[in-house]
């Protein structure tokens, strides 16, 4: 009884993390407002239901000094995207987030324009 038990467990959890990632969202940061100045992402963030395996969309002018950086707690608090984990001025930037826990974002030198936010996955 506890082998079959245990590849039913087994079963259930393969069959959770196929069936899941199928249902990974795609999320455009700011909907139709994109990545820029003076947006409240805190409230876009809030409004939507992000989850693991979901992708986070940033579409913004690359012209501007734009740019996308995930950075450590600390690195945010300072706005200061040295070293950051994800970087990117491309004007369309995608991070899939695959771990769980505390993310953080934001726009290097774009902190006090409110190009920031964090999102518990």
């Amino acid at each position: 009884m506890h082998q079959m038990a245990s590849s039913t467990v087994k079963f259930m959890a393969l069959f959770l993390i196929l069936f899941g990632s199928s249902l990974a969202a795609e999320h455009t940061v700011g909907d139709q407002l994109g990545w820029r100045p003076l947006v409240n992402y805190y409230s876009w963030v809030r409004s939507k239901s992000i989850k693991l395996g979901d992708t986070l969309v940033f579409n913004y002018d690359a012209t501007k000094d734009y740019s996308v950086a995930e950075v450590t707690q600390f690195k945010f608090i300072a706005c200061n995207a040295s070293n950051a984990e994800f970087f990117d001025k491309s004007g369309n930037s995608t991070v899939t987030l695959v771990e769980s826990g505390q993310h953080y974002f934001m726009a290097e030198g774009h902190c006090s324009d409110q190009m920031v936010f964090s999102v518990l996955v």
